[in-house]
C-alpha cells in the first residue's frame, strides 16, 4: 500500500477549485499542501494540515513516524508543533483510528519525561489531558 507517494487530493478524489473564495495564507496554503505527494510534505506541512484536520486519516501515519523519530520534531513554530497538532485531533478522529491512538499514546508515554523537560509540564499536562479524554471513549 503505497499511497504515500499520492496527494491528500488524490486519496480523496476531491479536487478542490483553483479560484479561493477566501484567499488567506492559511486557506492558500492549505489548497497547495493538498496537492503534494504525502511523501514529499515538510514537518510543517504535516503541521498545518493536520491542525485544520485535512487528510488527517492519510497524514496520520507520517506524523506518527515523524514522532516517533522526534517526538519534539517541528514545522515553523516551535519545537514539538506536530506533537501539540496531532494531539488536538478530535475524540471522533481517534474512534476510527484505533491502532494509531494507542501508538500515540504509548509515544507520548515513553517520551513524558523529554516532553516535560522541553516544553514544560503544563504543555505535556494538556496533551494528556486530550489523550486521556479520548482514551475514555473507548471504554
Amino acid at each position: 500500500m503505497k499511497t504515500n507517494s499520492k496527494s491528500v487530493e488524490q486519496l480523496e478524489n476531491n479536487y478542490w477549485k483553483d479560484e479561493i473564495e477566501f484567499p488567506s495564507n492559511l486557506v492558500i496554503n492549505c489548497h497547495k499542501y493538498r496537492k503534494i505527494p504525502i511523501k514529499d510534505l515538510t514537518t510543517e506541512q504535516l503541521r498545518l494540515l493536520i491542525s485544520q484536520q485535512i487528510g488527517t486519516e492519510h497524514l496520520i501515519g507520517v506524523a506518527l513516524e515523524k514522532l516517533e523519530l522526534n517526538i519534539l520534531t517541528e514545522g515553523d513554530f516551535y519545537e514539538g508543533d506536530l506533537l501539540v497538532a496531532v494531539s488536538g485531533l478530535p475524540t471522533e478522529f481517534w474512534n476510527e483510528k484505533q491502532t494509531e491512538f494507542w501508538n500515540f499514546k504509548n509515544l507520548v508515554e515513553r517520551n513524558s519525561d523529554l516532553i516535560k523537560t522541553e516544553l514544560g509540564e503544563k504543555k505535556f499536562d494538556r496533551i494528556n489531558e486530550k489523550i486521556k479524554a479520548s482514551a475514555q471513549h473507548r471504554l
